[in-house]
């Protein structure tokens, strides 16, 4: 009996031990690097021999998170008010071989799981479907290092506060206050040097601040940002506060060096002597200084400078002449802008043309990967003349020099016989139609259809106004918008030569057998698809009642008994649905495909109208 109670008190007695270190864990703590801190990595995060904390390196499309291994609460149990708090962390962004991205944030959050969340502008922490949805309960700030325009960035170097998605509703451009010279001195946040962040939350007056400075300087004594909250309305009871970062196209090694934090009092000051150093960056490339040149130069050196400067010329055309010789021996080379690859190339990439990805009225598209990383989508054109194969031909120079990040670029072509064979890059998630008329893919919420909505459309702004000369699409249909592993839209089959779209999608002006498409008949068959969009449908289905076959006339007669909500699809959560957004796009889709070309919009009114900077005309 003597010995079970012993045990038993002995067991109470280690619980309460273990509750008071958790509860310390829980309120305060100080990292000076993070061997054999309470630390939960996920990703591409790893902690270095010296401590140091890495989210990323400068891989491609990657996350990395860490968290505080234990939940952390911010309200107060007793009054379900917030409390305050203070944390200080230093960070480094060392940019990779380009443009740095996409950048790093500290994180509040009641869960760790962040399952389906999209690298590049999301951060690692959100994705089309989440973003800006308010049962996430999630509060960051984020060091943001490229400009997205779809989230309404200010800039590619700024810190923002960010409230359930990464549309931030506080920003401004990374700097610090410096109190001698009493103003905001600029600071960049991919420097590769380390910078010290203090994000401090004051309860009783509900405000946020977030300052930050370089490590060796003070803590300035003005913040960059500071924003009115009441946590208690955005934050969960008990939440886990960490980091994520992420990379897109564009990347960055982003580096933790060091964490302060404490619940209802100071963070920590750093002993910035113990935090572990950051890994020396790559060595810059610069040319070889010029030799001193001495003042007097006697004739024979003058002669041999020239016969140097010569002999180096001379080598440098026989480079480029057996540079050529070796890029035909391959048949893989640029010309007007479009680069050629030869026919056993891409029939070698293909495996013989037998990855078949589907077929259109104008070829058939196949996968292939021409590298480990670089997967493409050929497709192959039979020209039936040869004034066909010569017009097409000629578009390719015109094609291979759009760029636009809601277009599939071209990478290349080939030709052999009347065959020509474009190759784009791969677009993982296939054509739209999948997603709107086949069970085989998930169904698009409507955040996910609004979005791409406003992607075909600053495509088709592009290809009619802003690229080199105009470019008409002239086939504007789901199946020729694909979608890429975020869901962007990417408007492919473009510059193609006079082509008309399939049933439904013809503007009448294109009846006549000697009529062209145009940037107005472009605009038509915009309207019909966002129309397709949002009633998840094609725009003639025989099999309908005969009210309900054409899906434009059957969504005018919803507009004009004031039903237009009635006709969306079924399948998309009513909750979700913005219905302004959705009057909005098939207002706008009616407009487009108004009989007279006259009424339809340009494009660039469109995206205006998407936007909210125009409003609609003639709504009612």
């Amino acid at each position: 009996m003597i010995t079970s109670k012993s045990i038993t008190l002995s067991i109470i007695f280690l619980l309460y031990l273990v509750s008071c270190v958790s509860s310390q864990r829980e309120t305060k703590f100080l990292n000076h690097g993070f061997l054999g801190a309470n630390l939960l990595k996920f990703g591409s995060s790893k902690i270095h021999s010296s401590g140091l904390l890495e989210l990323t390196n400068t891989s491609m499309r990657q996350i990395g998170q860490a968290f505080h291994g234990f939940p952390i609460s911010f309200l107060n149990p007793n009054s379900s008010n917030s409390v305050s708090f203070s944390t200080s962390f230093v960070f480094a962004i060392t940019p990779g071989p380009t443009t740095p991205g996409h950048g790093l944030s500290f994180v509040i959050s009641p869960s760790m799981d962040f399952t389906g969340a999209f690298p590049s502008n999301y951060l690692g922490l959100f994705n089309t479907s989440t973003n800006g949805n308010p049962s996430n309960r999630i509060l960051a700030v984020e060091f943001d290092t490229v400009q997205s325009v779809e989230m309404k960035d200010i800039d590619d170097n700024h810190v923002a506060i960010d409230q359930n998605g990464v549309v931030s509703i506080e920003s401004a451009p990374a700097a610090f206050f410096d109190d001698r010279e009493a103003k905001n001195i600029s600071l960049k946040l991919a420097s590769g040097e380390p910078i010290r962040v203090w994000v401090e939350y004051n309860a009783t007056e509900m405000i946020l601040n977030v300052t930050l400075a370089p490590l060796d300087r003070l803590k300035p004594s003005l913040p960059l940002l500071s924003r009115k909250l009441n946590l208690s309305g955005i934050i969960s009871q008990e939440n886990y506060i960490g980091f994520a970062a992420a990379t897109g196209t564009v990347t960055s090694s982003h580096f933790v060096l060091g964490w302060s934090f404490s619940i209802e009092g100071k963070a920590s000051d750093f002993d910035i002597t113990k935090l572990p150093s950051l890994p020396d960056p790559p060595p810059p490339f610069s040319p070889s200084p010029n030799p001193p040149v001495s003042a007097k130069k006697n004739s024979n050196n003058t002669k041999l400078i020239i016969v140097f400067v010569a002999s180096g010329t001379f080598g440098l055309m026989f480079l480029g002449f057996l540079g050529v010789c070796v890029f035909r021996r391959n048949n893989t080379f640029f010309t007007g802008g479009a680069r050629k690859f030869s026919y056993q190339t891409i029939s070698s990439a293909t495996g013989g043309f037998n990855r078949f990805l589907g077929e259109e009225n104008s070829g058939r598209f196949f996968r292939g990967q021409l590298a480990p990383t670089e997967i493409i989508a050929v497709k192959r054109i039979t020209c039936s003349t040869r004034q066909q194969r010569l017009s097409m031909i000629a578009q390719i120079d015109a094609i291979s020099r759009v760029r636009h990040r809601n277009l599939v670029n071209l990478i290349g072509y080939s030709s052999r016989g009347n065959e020509i064979y474009l190759v784009y890059k791969y677009v993982p998630n296939g054509s739209l139609d999948r997603f709107l008329l086949s069970n085989e893919r998930p169904v698009l919420n409507w955040s996910d259809r609004f979005n791409i909505i406003k992607g075909i459309a600053k495509a088709l702004q592009y290809l009619h106004s802003e690229c080199q000369s105009t470019l008409i699409h002239g086939n504007v249909k789901s199946s020729n918008v694909l979608l890429d592993e975020e869901l962007h839209a990417q408007l492919g089959d473009y510059g193609q030569g006079n082509r008309q779209s399939n049933t439904g999608h013809v503007a009448p002006e294109l009846v006549e057998a000697t009529a062209v498409p145009t940037c107005d008949t472009d605009v038509f068959a915009f309207g019909v698809l966002i129309i397709e969009i949002v009633c998840g449908r094609t725009a003639i289905e025989p099999t309908k009642p005969p009210e309900e076959i054409s899906l434009v006339n059957w969504v005018f007669q919803g507009f004009r008994k004031n039903k237009l909500l009635e006709c969306c699809d079924a399948r998309i959560n009513r909750e979700e649905m913005v219905a302004r957004e959705v009057l909005l796009v098939l207002k706008l889709g009616l407009l487009c495909t108004n009989r007279s070309p006259q009424v339809r919009p340009v494009m660039r009114k469109v995206v205006q109208y998407l936007d909210g900077t125009e409003p609609l005309p003639h709504d009612d």
